[in-house]
């Protein structure tokens, strides 16, 4: 089943785009482009007739030689160039009709004269040489009838020699060619700002879901997918926009001019080479299909057989054991024998996709080469050399726009692909909001309390918290452990509404959080997470948030309360101190110290703290023993402990198993009666773990 949605990418970058802003423009500059390329064609065409003829040009008849001067723009001529002997012309009918009368006498009447022979034709030839690009002109205007081109000739007398009108066309089509760079150039800086526009739109758009989604990611997989779409979709969707514009812009128009300029010259001939080269497209194209497919299925036998080989590698022991040198030895060329085979049919495969693809080029230009080379040989008069070197060259030329168009539509379904992926991200339904005419959360003073709460972060997956009762006092300190490592940070998030229970309730004082608001809620229960990254800014932003009703004083107050006051003087300019990608680097208990202070400046009365996992340095572990003595005093603390010193400080230590509280108790009591406690403290804090953890990496 496909992933791609069939609007996905027109969802992204509507048609109607194409008439708006800078779309609008690029269409504009588009059609503009064509008329210079049908211009750089006409001139292309006048420099190679040049050459062909040489300015040479031969005329016959009284009226095609008076024509050929009024192109020139001259006087007829008394004298011309070359003229046929011809025969003196009879006197007109009514002359020789009045020498009769006066010859015959007066008295007989006239008598009827027979009717008088024609007179016979003036034939004049006319031969001119080093005239310019006037055999292009002569030849355009008896086909085509264009007064545009004898204008032109008339007005620009560097026209009119040969080796100015060569270096009038050169310049001209040099001046054309680089107008045409610079209005491409244009059309991809447009283009460019287009899909920009686009992919800033999808990026507000992801950043806006993201956070109407809420933290509620327990195992970072929603934050890694909202970060991969983030950088990759929207950057494939960016370039499939671009591409879309910048390409149809060219390539279309391209096309339809070229075939407009060879149909002109010839309709027929135009229409009997584009029959077989479409043919040989079509093939090449169906080749292409087919040659892709099976290029797939031999690339996945190839690794198949691969991977048999490299299977071989981890059973010597078996092998050494029980004396199957041969058989495996027979087993391995077996598979290597087929690796081989594999390698030649691809090899195959691909050398005769090859060869086809040549053979077909090969045998459509040939044809071409032909049905143009006899038309010029049969009827030159209709299709002069140079009219003739323009079509092939222009079919030659077909090849580009039509395989960037045919490129073009690969990277419209990439594009598409990566847009379905987006747009499904963006109509999902947060899993928390906020109930109509919630009230106002008082800070905690009684407790805190979860009744029968269950979990799950999909209907497939299984429950993470299942049935759990928990009450807390007020003022007290509580470690949440658990084999489980989602369990404790489910219930620590189910606090602040960064995710909401499946069912059952959680209660402050004995109010239901599903009805207060979240901002009150989330002001008086604070998480605080050792493995959260800096803010991109200063210290003093990073502990402010954003919200300018706290002064540096009491920022600094905070920051002493954390112990985040010294290191935080120690940088190179205090607290305007840059952090984030671009600024300086925190180590992890400098972090987790800073996001402490960031807590503490807003006086929660119930903090949530989840320790780093990094290994702390000794003398971090003794200013954070310092701060929670004063972080735990008149405060409700849920804390998920990484170090044993923590798990000794609280007042109790809640034990969750199956999603349910297995005990509650202190860490000492807990050591005595729980053997599922004392299996999870030394897995996590026995001596040897750092020396099995590396000797498992190696």
């Amino acid at each position: 089943m496909s992933n791609r949605q069939p609007n996905a990418f027109h969802r992204a970058f509507p048609a109607r785009e194409f008439f708006r802003g800078s779309a609008r423009s690029v269409l504009f500059w588009s059609l503009f482009n064509g008329l210079l390329l049908a211009c750089l064609l006409v001139d292309l065409f006048l420099i190679v007739d040049l050459l062909n003829h040489r300015g040479r040009i031969t005329v016959r008849g009284e009226q095609n030689v008076q024509l050929l001067q009024e192109i020139r723009n001259e006087p007829a001529l008394v004298n011309p160039p070359a003229e046929e002997p011809t025969e003196q012309p009879a006197p007109p009918p009514a002359e020789a009709e009045a020498e009769k009368k006066q010859e015959a006498p007066a008295e007989k009447p006239a008598e009827p004269e027979p009717p008088a022979e024609p007179a016979p034709v003036v034939s004049k030839l006319m031969i001119l040489t080093d005239t310019g690009i006037l055999p292009s002109v002569w030849w355009l205007h008896s086909k085509y009838q264009m007064g545009i081109m004898p204008q032109l000739y008339q007005r620009f007398p560097i026209l009119h020699e040969n080796q100015k009108a060569l270096f009038a066309l050169i310049l001209t089509a040099l001046v054309l060619a680089s107008i045409r760079v610079l209005i491409r150039w244009r059309l991809r800086q447009r283009s460019l700002k287009i899909s920009h526009h686009v992919s800033m739109t999808l990026r507000n758009m992801i950043h806006r879901q993201a956070l109407r989604m809420g933290p509620g990611d327990l195992s970072g997989k929603e934050t890694e997918q909202a970060f991969h779409l983030f950088i990759k979709d929207v950057g494939t969707v960016q370039n499939g926009v671009f591409e879309w514009v910048y390409q149809l812009a060219r390539h279309p128009l391209a096309l339809i001019i070229m075939l407009l300029f060879a149909i002109s010259i010839d309709w027929r001939l135009t229409l009997q080479c584009l029959i077989p080269l479409a043919a040989a497209w079509y093939f090449l194209l169906q080749h292409r299909k087919e040659y892709e497919l099976q290029h797939a299925k031999t690339l996945v036998n190839i690794e198949t057989e691969l991977s048999l080989l490299a299977e071989n590698l981890r059973s010597t022991r078996l092998v050494r054991g029980y004396g199957m040198e041969t058989a495996e030895h027979e087993q391995f060329q077996k598979h290597l024998d087929k690796y081989t085979e594999n390698l030649d049919n691809l090899k195959r495969v691909e050398g005769w996709g090859h060869r086809i693809a040549r053979g077909l080029a090969v045998f459509c230009s040939c044809l071409v080469l032909f049905l143009v080379g006899y038309k010029v040989l049969v009827n030159p008069d209709s299709l002069p050399l140079s009219a003739a070197i323009l079509i092939v060259g222009i079919f030659a030329f077909f090849y580009l726009p039509v395989n960037g168009m045919y490129q073009l539509m690969h990277l419209r379904n990439d594009a598409s692909i990566a847009a379905s992926s987006i747009y499904r991200y963006l109509n999902q339904i947060p899993e928390v909001s906020q109930a109509v005419g919630a009230k106002f959360q008082e800070p905690l003073s009684q407790s805190l309390q979860f009744e029968n709460v269950s979990y799950t972060q999909s209907a497939n997956s299984p429950k993470i918290l299942n049935g759990f009762d928990l009450k807390i006092p007020a003022g007290t300190s509580t470690a949440l452990v658990s084999l489980e490592a989602l369990a404790p940070r489910a219930v620590s998030y189910l606090v602040p509404r960064f995710i909401e229970p499946k069912s059952g309730r959680v209660l402050i004082d004995g109010e239901d959080t599903a009805w207060v608001t979240l901002e009150s809620l989330r002001a008086e229960a604070i998480y605080v997470s050792g493995n959260d990254p800096c803010l991109t800014g200063t210290v003093k932003e990073n502990i402010r948030c954003g919200d300018e009703r706290y002064s540096l004083q009491e920022i600094i107050a905070a920051s002493k309360e954390a112990h985040a006051h010294q290191f935080i003087q120690n940088l190179p300019q205090g607290y305007e101190t840059a952090l984030g990608q671009h600024g300086e680097e925190l180590t992890a208990g400098e972090c987790f110290r800073l996001g402490l202070a960031r807590a503490l400046l807003r006086k929660p009365a119930l903090m949530i703290i989840e320790e780093p996992e990094d290994t702390l340095d000794d003398d971090t572990k003794t200013l954070l023993e310092d701060a929670y003595t004063r972080i735990f005093q008149n405060r409700t603390v849920l804390i998920i402990p990484s170090r044993i010193n923590t798990l000794r400080r609280v007042d109790q230590v809640v034990l969750i198993h199956e999603g349910k509280v297995e005990a509650v108790d202190s860490q000492s009591n807990l050591l005595k009666k729980s053997a599922l406690y004392r299996h999870w403290e030394y897995t996590r804090f026995n001596q040897f773990r750092h020396v099995q953890e590396s000797s498992t990496e190696r």
